[in-house]
């Protein structure tokens, strides 16, 4: 099995990162791939892939929370990573209109560049979503003819909006919003 969305390199791990490794490894998870945040997080990131060789995998990108003022020197240094290596995918990058809407025109500008550099480099794209679903899908439609492909993380839209994912031929990512109670699970 993979984790296809974990974390692991955050601060709140430091006490215990191996040892959610080796749970994970128990449990019959051999690969976890590592999201980018921001330029605050890289070098944590690409440590912990360091550290843990064929086991853990890092991406490049942008999270759409972390969309500032600053967002075209952040996403400049997601290009110099990709410049000196290979990573897993594009990510994450997305849309994020739950906590804040100061950035929303740039959130639209940094995903059109994410996208650009998956399409580039020949990466799939992952994608955060909260509160955007829909914005998301009519974004990245017109990319589709033009070969991106990824899977929209934790995944917590509406079955249209899962239809019309998986008709683009993305992938749903079902995360830990599948046991919040108003998941509709109990119906």
């Amino acid at each position: 099995m993979i984790d296809t969305h974990c974390h692991l390199y955050l601060p709140e791990f430091d006490e215990d990162r191996e040892k959610v490794l080796k749970r994970g490894t128990d449990a019959g998870v051999d690969t976890f791939i590592l999201p980018a945040i921001d330029s605050a997080t890289h070098e944590a990131m690409i440590s912990m892939e360091e550290a843990f060789p064929g086991r853990c995998f890092a991406m490049a990108g942008l999270h759409p929370c972390s969309v500032k003022e600053n967002f075209k020197e952040e996403l400049d240094m997601v290009v110099s990573l990709l410049a000196r290596r290979k990573f897993m995918a594009i990510g994450e990058a997305g849309l994020d209109f739950y906590w804040d809407k100061t950035f929303v025109k740039q959130q639209y500008e940094a995903l059109a560049f994410q996208i650009e550099l998956a399409l580039t480099h020949d990466l799939p794209l992952v994608l955060h979503t909260r509160n955007a679903t829909r914005e998301t899908i009519d974004f990245i439609k017109p990319y589709i003819s033009k070969g991106l492909r990824g899977v929209f993380h934790c995944f917590g839209g509406s079955e249209e909006e899962a239809r019309d994912i998986m008709a683009m031929g993305f992938y749903l990512g079902i995360g830990g919003v599948l046991t919040y109670k108003n998941s509709g699970l109990d119906k």
